[in-house]
């Protein structure tokens, strides 16, 4: 074993003494972290235990210690002991004031512990050729967002079918809150979102394939989590991790009481800023309380969007179910379910019913006659109008007539005289020689 003792040096020129002193090694840790970051898994410790299975070639542990405390002891499957002040056959230990490094060719199989004051940021990385592989994911979605995520397990680089491996094998994936101070999942500890399985199932596409498919609950506070993929069984485990942050859904929906208008309604409320509402698609499912069922799809969607559930009138309990298809503004193409929607048309009481129905009657009686009254009274009165009109036509045209024959009747008197007799004739003449002879007279005894 080759063994550096670094004493009580800060933390950061520790890690620098650790790396200048792998580097003077023929076997360095220097070179190991380098495998490390391009292939080698960790998996955290659980009660400061683990298990090594025969696939593990190397494992490098990177301990974090309470300060000042002393160095780890690692326990063997078979009970023995490491220690740090020991020389060993392919174990190089770097111990410092708050951490060891500790690198194991060829470990022993079976169940190891870890004896010491450790910390929890303490992890395992394994340098070996039994490997978990995951399909990368987007490292932010939406909360309640469908996702479909594969993972496998790679022998020498091969994959490894589902038949070559013990029964008992699990995949299972957990969210991890990072707690943020003041974040929505602060203090949420550790969710189970999912398990993976190879049974050509749900979105698994074939049984046996070695294809394991999972299909997760994201339906958690929002905030930064750590995905971890683990795999493991009796023989062996294996983790996978990623950052994963939770968003809200870009859109919502609320039901609007038939109070307002007679019709419920629901309401979409989307973020533009967020979701590219001309490639969004909704899919509204209506129950009836007979079971039937009816399918709106809705397309051009804006911010505010209003659906009126035109055939929810009779009484009893209704469901709305709720899909929303879409693509982010990045491109990113996303699926989800709203929150279910479930309420309940009110029947009126009997008698309610019954003194509403017989005013409703009453108001369509009233309606009625009042309509009849007021065509008869337009009747008598359009019956009375053309009354009055024909009488005045009748005096108009009398008084028409009769100023035609009076005038007629001047004109006819006018140019034409009646004939005299020869005696009247000569007695106008006597009337009139007489009247001159008076005349003249009545002259003369003026003078």
């Amino acid at each position: 074993m080759i063994r550096f003792k670094l004493g009580r040096i800060s933390k950061p020129w520790r890690l620098l003494v650790l790396i200048i002193g792998c580097s003077l090694t023929p076997l360095t840790i220097t070179a190991s972290l380098a495998d490390t970051n391009s292939g080698d898994q960790k998996i955290q410790l659980l009660s400061n235990r683990f298990r090594v299975d025969q696939a593990v070639d190397k494992i490098l542990f990177i301990i974090d210690r309470v300060p000042e405390s002393a160095a780890v002891i690692l326990v063997q499957p078979d009970g023995s002991k490491l220690y740090s002040i020991r020389k060993y056959k392919g174990v190089k230990w770097m111990d410092g004031n708050a951490g060891d490094m500790i690198e194991i060719t060829n470990p022993q199989i079976g169940p190891w512990q870890i004896i010491g004051d450790i910390l929890p940021s303490s992890e395992i990385r394994l340098a070996t050729s039994l490997k978990l592989n995951v399909n990368p994911i987007p490292n932010e979605l939406f909360v309640g967002e469908e996702i479909k995520l594969t993972s496998s397990l790679a022998f020498d680089n091969k994959l490894l079918k589902i038949e070559q491996v013990d029964d008992l094998m699990k995949h299972e994936v957990f969210l991890r809150s990072v707690n943020d101070p003041g974040a929505e999942n602060f203090g949420a500890g550790i969710f189970r979102i999912g398990e993976f399985i190879d049974d050509g199932y749900g979105f698994d596409s074939k049984s046996g394939d070695g294809i394991f498919t999972g299909r997760l609950n994201l339906n958690k506070p929002i905030g930064n989590y750590e995905l971890v993929v683990r795999v493991a069984n009796k023989v062996f485990e294996r983790e996978y991790h990623q950052p994963l942050l939770l968003r809200l859904k870009p859109i919502k929906v609320d039901l609007l009481s038939a109070a307002i208008d007679g019709q419920y309604t629901l309401r979409f409320l989307s973020d533009p800023n967020i979701a590219n509402l001309s490639q969004m698609l909704i899919q509204v499912k209506v129950t009836y309380p007979d079971d039937t069922v009816t399918h709106h799809s809705i397309e051009g969607v804006v911010a505010t969007h209003l659906v009126r559930l035109e055939q929810v009138t009779k009484p009893g309990r209704h469901k709305v179910d709720i899909d929303v298809v879409g693509t982010t503004v990045a491109g990113r193409d996303f699926k989800f379910t709203l929150k279910e929607i479930k309420f309940r048309v009110n029947a009126l009481p009997q008698a309610q019913a019954k003194e509403a129905l017989d005013i409703k009657e009453r108001e369509s009686k009233s309606a009625f006659e009042q309509k009849l009254q007021r065509k008869v009274a337009k009747e008598i009165r359009q019956q009375k109008d053309h009354k009055r009109t024909l009488i005045l036509i009748a005096i108009m045209v009398n008084v028409i007539l009769l100023l035609i024959g009076s005038l007629l009747l001047w004109l006819f008197f006018r140019t034409k005289q009646p004939k005299l007799s020869k005696e009247q004739k000569a007695k106008v003449k006597a009337d009139k020689a007489q009247a001159k002879k008076d005349a003249k007279e009545k002259k003369s005894a003026a003078k």
